[in-house]
């Protein structure tokens, strides 16, 4: 399935402003956007598709701690643009909110929770690259963004890139691509990994590290939420693409996807679901990428 190009426009961060792992846990999400759900809905049998329909029950894998992303909330919600595209890609097959299951996806975990069957998809902001295609196949990508870094307030030690100035040292996500992303093209970057974001903001709050380098709307969720101490500095590097993982090969679900958020984007659901998340800290819109093929 071909679908036309549209304007790429990676969504930098620019904001002014700015665990527990848990399997087949619900929560019903009451942010957001509400799509409508399909009612009996069909599919070619043997898809990934019908079996879902079928059963009645969407598995995702998604973060805990990415706030205007994929987030838990206090009440034990999930909320965040992509916890409003899982709910959108579950309406097309016919899964109200509240049959949805949540697993936790932290970044060491995600293409594992796939091969080992314990969810239908990860939207858990995984960057689309060569390394995981090996082992599994994705849909979209439905975000182009850039990387950036996160200060403390002031970014009292000037800091320009990764490695810039001399000295510093950089926290990021294990298994991640930012990590990745680092080794490559900053190769002097003094790294520190944890398991989840939200361990290196913490570090870089009491002084143990000098820099969060992470995804730009990443970046710019966790500055919303803690504007007196921390800040975006605003000074974007290497481009990636979010896409929704699923099972290796799986092209019939892939397409499935692309369509998806092709209306996702169309009917206007995505423009609602970036102004009630990360719209509230940046004028950007969000802008649909091209979808690469399925294979």
């Amino acid at each position: 399935m071909r679908f036309s190009r549209k304007a790429i426009v990676p969504l930098v961060a620019v904001v002014a402003i700015a665990g527990i792992a848990l399997f087949g846990t619900r929560s019903t999400v009451t942010t957001g956007i509400t799509p409508a759900v399909a009612q009996s809905p069909q599919f070619a049998p043997g898809t990934t598709m019908d079996k879902i329909a079928r059963e009645g029950v969407l598995r995702v894998g998604t973060r805990f701690d990415h706030p205007g992303l994929s987030a838990r909330n206090l009440r034990g919600e999930q909320e965040g643009y992509e916890i409003d595209l899982v709910r959108y890609i579950a309406g097309k097959l016919g899964v109200p909110a509240d049959r949805i299951e949540w697993t936790e996806a932290n970044s060491a975990s995600r293409e594992q929770l796939l091969q080992q069957d314990k969810v239908d998809v990860v939207v858990a902001t995984l960057s689309i690259n060569d390394k995981r295609r090996q082992v599994i196949s994705f849909g979209g990508p439905y975000l182009d963004i850039n990387n950036d870094l996160v200060t403390v307030k002031g970014n009292p030690k000037n800091i320009t890139d990764p490695q810039t100035p001399n000295g510093v040292t950089v926290c990021s996500t294990l298994g991640g691509a930012v990590s990745a992303s680092l080794r490559k093209n900053f190769p002097q970057t003094n790294l520190i990994e944890f398991d989840v974001s939200s361990k290196c903001i913490d570090a870089l709050k009491n002084g143990s590290v000098d820099a969060l380098a992470t995804q730009g709307p990443i970046g710019a969720g966790y500055v919303s939420k803690d504007q007196k101490d921390i800040e975006l500095i605003n000074k974007p590097f290497a481009v990636e693409s979010w896409g929704v993982g699923i099972a290796k090969g799986d092209v019939a679900f892939c397409e499935f996807l692309n369509s998806a958020i092709t209306d996702y984007y169309s009917d206007g659901s995505a423009e609602e679901a970036w102004a009630d998340s990360l719209g509230r800290y940046t004028k950007q819109q969000p802008v649909m990428p091209e979808l690469q093929p399925c294979t």
